[in-house]
């Protein structure tokens, strides 16, 4: 009996995401014609379709559909023996692929990368940072093999190693700050506070831990996708933001803004790292969860 092999399987799972010969290939670092070659090899093997070919279009026929969990579980479990066998090398030595989200990327990686090139210089470590929903599908489907994100988080089936916990601080334009030493969760009230697109977890972070709502006219979502876009706009005048501590640079603060910080009890989030319940990397994936504590929050 002729068995579908992992390449093929690879194939198959890149086309089913990427509904394009092209981007599947690569994806894959194959050319089109060995893609191609691959999927109708497994269609050869199954003994039907798994793909509709119209001109510009590639979909699923209903076998393709049925076999994508099979699939994934199949490369996931081959990702495993590799993972089983490498216990014996030394941790983050080998392949690591690391999803980070945009609130934290910038803020943590210009002192997180020369660190891990520095200590561990045989980890092959590979980015993708996104939006905390499309790492955890990402997580999920085996694209990335473990998270750093914000908590709270619903991540079911996944394991968290929370990290540290890090303030909210006010930042409002300079003239139109709040007089007061500290400033209180009470005081938001009366703000137009800025506030990241949908999507954006710090968005709901920041809801949650300062006990507010979005049905608030003073709630404004201008469709920022970045905290540095929310300083400028708090710089013009349109409101005032909460900034988390790590995207503060006490040494050189934004210009047309001022920080204030919250008196007790100061709104917070969580920095951690999460991964699938089901990957034998538990322990390396805890030493990493160390090293970014060390060199990130003291």
């Amino acid at each position: 009996m002729n068995l579908p092999t992992i390449r093929q399987l690879q194939y198959f799972l890149a086309l089913v995401e990427s509904s394009s010969f092209r981007v599947a290939s690569e994806n894959c670092h194959v050319t089109q014609s060995t893609l191609s070659a691959g999927i109708a090899e497994l269609e050869m093997v199954l003994g039907e379709k798994l793909f509709e070919r119209g001109t510009r279009s590639v979909s699923l026929t209903q076998l393709g559909k049925d076999l994508v969990p099979l699939a994934l579980s199949i490369i996931e479990q081959a990702k495993d023996m590799t993972r089983i066998s490498g216990r014996r090398r030394a941790p983050l030595s080998g392949a690591l692929s690391l999803g980070i989200i945009p609130t934290i990327a910038p803020y943590v990686l210009p002192r997180l990368l020369p660190a891990l090139q520095q200590h561990f210089p045989q980890l092959d470590l590979t980015l993708k940072e996104d939006m905390s929903a499309r790492q955890l599908d990402a997580l999920k489907g085996g694209t990335v093999d473990m998270v750093l994100m914000a908590f709270p988080y619903d991540t079911p089936k996944m394991e968290q190693d929370i990290l540290w916990e890090e303030s909210f601080y006010l930042v409002s334009p300079v003239g139109k700050e709040n007089k007061k030493n500290k400033v209180s969760l009470d005081d938001l009230q009366s703000e137009t506070l800025l506030l990241l697109d949908d999507g954006h977890c710090l968005r709901d972070h920041i809801l949650s831990a300062c006990k507010l709502t979005t049905t608030a006219k003073t709630r404004k979502n201008l469709g920022a996708t970045s905290l540095q876009t929310l300083i400028q706009m708090v710089e013009h005048g349109y409101g005032v933001t909460l900034l988390p501590h790590m995207a503060i640079d006490e040494d050189a603060p934004p210009r047309g803004v001022i920080i204030q910080r919250f008196s007790d009890p100061q709104p917070t989030r969580k920095i951690g790292l999460c991964w699938r319940k089901s990957d034998p990397r538990a322990e390396e994936f805890r030493f990493l969860g160390k090293f970014i504590q060390e060199k990130i929050a003291n």
